[in-house]
């Protein structure tokens, strides 16, 4: 029967802060005599780094870091007999051991070994693991209660298809945390976009590994997500908004590591993206956060407040959706803290509830159905008509409009000048009517504008004295006339007539001569 080894420690899951006692005892059976050097007791722990790259140029990098070495001899004869073995041992972690990790290329780990040196062979080595936790109280670090901000510009298009731009800020009450807390955070969107919708954000914990070789020098880098949360709350163009939600810090996180001489260190970053749509890349902004091991005691009472809020919202939902490496909160990624999360949008539905009357409960219940939440309005209504419609009815409409303004013209005989040099006359004055076979016929109409049997606009004083003398000597024709009707026939009717035509022309021939002569 082989040699066997139990390890019994004062803990069922051996976890230690730095700084603290192991306590406990080894049982070592034997069946049989062993020739051995010696039988210690070993506490180690190391740090380990290494990785290989495959090429035109392969190469590996390697690197090594020792934190604790403590041995203690149980045994020190050449013979050791056989049978069952008790060793109780005492050993202190050094305070500034850094905290156990692993990653996928290095690690930091603490085992307690039970090692038999034999002689000319193999020794025989028993290891017990244990975790190491390197304390960090955050209350004697006071920037670790600080509030801590980050903000971002995001241009969705560039040149020729510019668009307005995202301005977004990310916002931490305090930036320290130990595992199992809460971390609440605020987001502040404005999208100045006129064309694009942010459809919702979500929130994760990153957990970044460094790993640094020292043979030959080089750095690696790798990230983890450890929980995340998704809202579902889209903000829409030209509108701003304030997201509200919290993560919750798994149990078994690593504390952050504050000293960068190690080959193997972790920090933590809150990474939320902004989620843009199936044709631009989502953008994101981080802010750096600490994990320590003993939490803020200002913020202790805001931390039991939100425990009773995810413990309310755990009983409400019904599982969670969970992928391999991540974590998600309760509710299917929903938020952990009162919803809607926008404070503003709940305030605005209170004062309406408050003030809406009964009548219009109905109607306002159907456009709810009809139209989705926080969507822009319909404009189905305002739709501009067909191409035939418009044309058609465009052309019958200039039609009436230009019949009416011809019977309008054709009522209204004298109109007033539209310049203010023969703006002269108050009122429409109306053409006398003459008889068919007098000079100016009574179909035609004259007006102030224009000149004599014309709509242009031109010489209207000229019209006008054309008008006055024509006036005079329509007038003593008549008187004429009127001497020679009783001792006349028809004959010297129809010469007289003549005779007071030829008397007019000549009349109007003189005056046109005079017109002229003045303008000359």
């Amino acid at each position: 029967m082989p040699t066997t080894c139990e390890f019994e420690l004062d803990r069922l899951n051996p976890i230690y802060s730095s700084g603290e006692y192991i306590s406990g005892r080894i049982l070592l059976k034997t069946e049989k005599v062993k020739r051995v050097n010696a039988v210690y007791v070993l506490l180690e722990g190391e740090a380990k780094v290494q990785w290989s790259i495959s090429g035109r140029e392969s190469a590996t990098y390697y690197g090594h870091q020792q934190y604790l070495y403590s041995r203690a001899n149980v045994f020190d004869n050449s013979e050791f007999s056989a049978g069952l073995h008790v060793y109780v041992l005492t050993l202190r972690i050094p305070p500034d051991c850094p905290s156990s990790c692993k990653g996928p290329y290095g690690y930091i780990a603490y085992n307690i070994s039970l090692v038999i040196d034999k002689q000319r062979t193999f020794d025989e080595v028993f290891r017990k693991p244990i975790c190491v936790v390197q304390s960090l109280d955050l209350n004697f670090h006071p920037e670790y209660g600080l509030p801590v901000k980050a903000e971002n510009i995001k241009y969705l298009c560039q040149w020729p298809c510019t668009s307005g731009p995202l301005c977004f800020s990310l916002m931490l009450p305090y930036a320290g945390f130990v595992p199992g807390q809460h971390i609440k955070y605020f987001l502040e969107l404005d999208n100045q976009s006129p064309h694009y919708d942010i459809v919702g954000v979500e929130a994760s914990l990153k957990q970044h590994y460094v790993f640094l070789a020292r043979k030959p020098m080089k750095r690696n880098f790798h990230t983890k997500t450890l929980i995340k949360s998704a809202i579902e709350e889209s903000t829409l163009r030209l509108t701003k908004r304030l997201y509200e939600g919290t993560l919750l810090v798994p149990i078994d996180t690593p504390r952050s590591t504050l000293n960068l001489n190690y080959i193997v260190f972790i920090h933590y970053m809150l990474q939320v993206k902004l989620k843009t749509g199936a044709f631009h890349y989502d953008t994101d902004i981080s802010v750096p956060l600490v994990i320590g091991t003993e939490p803020l005691r200002q913020y202790q009472e805001e931390q039991r407040r939100l425990q009773r809020n995810f413990n309310r919202n755990c009983n409400i939902c019904t599982g969670s959706n969970r992928t391999r490496g991540e974590r998600t909160n309760p509710g299917g990624g929903n938020l952990v803290t009162s919803q809607p999360t926008l404070r503003l949008r709940r305030e605005l539905e209170e004062l309406l509830e408050s003030q809406v009357h009964e009548d219009d409960d109905e109607d306002m219940g159907a456009s709810s159905k009809d139209v989705p939440e926080d969507e822009p309005p319909s404009y189905d209504s305002c739709l501009p008509p067909s191409f035939s419609f418009a044309t058609t009815l465009g052309s019958q409409a200039a039609m009436e409009v230009s019949e009416l303004k011809r019977i309008e013209q054709q009522k209204i005989n004298i109109q007033l000048p539209q310049f203010p040099g023969y703006n002269t006359f108050n009122s429409h004055t109306q053409s006398p009517c003459y008889t068919n076979d007098s000079l100016l016929e009574g179909e035609h109409f004259y007006n102030s504008s224009g000149s004599l049997l014309t709509d242009h606009t031109g010489r209207s004083l000229d019209t006008l004295d054309m008008l006055t003398n024509v006036d005079e000597c329509l007038s003593q024709g008549e008187e004429h006339e009127t001497q020679h009707s009783n001792s006349e026939s028809l004959d010297g009717d129809v010469a007289s007539t003549e005779v007071i035509t030829d008397v007019v022309i000549e009349q109007c021939n003189e005056d046109d001569d005079v017109g002229c002569a003045e303008e000359n």
